[in-house]
């Protein structure tokens, strides 16, 4: 007989959406905000039966595309006496 449920353990590459907040270690609000209020910006979602459901895939791929890539950080100017001019003071 086969079986109609779906493994919803993390081992399972499907996940609810308190088990994708956990595995992103963010709180399942952000989730729900990034899928209402900034609609494209958070990982894929699957409906499944009604239920939002996240893949761990889509998850693994949403977080390999927002690493951080320090290429394009600018480089700090630095003044001639070796000060920083990142936080330069207003004079007083």
């Amino acid at each position: 007989m086969m079986s109609t449920t779906i493994d919803t353990s993390v081992d399972g590459g499907i996940l609810t959406i308190d088990q994708a907040a956990a595995y992103l270690s963010i709180p399942k609000a952000t989730l729900y905000t990034w899928r209402t209020r900034r609609a494209g910006f958070g990982p894929r979602a699957v409906k499944l039966g009604g239920c939002l459901r996240y893949r761990r895939s889509d998850l693994d791929a949403w977080v390999a595309e927002h690493l951080e890539s320090f290429d394009d950080v600018p480089d700090i100017p630095v003044r001639r006496d070796g000060m920083s001019l990142s936080r330069a003071s207003r004079p007083r």
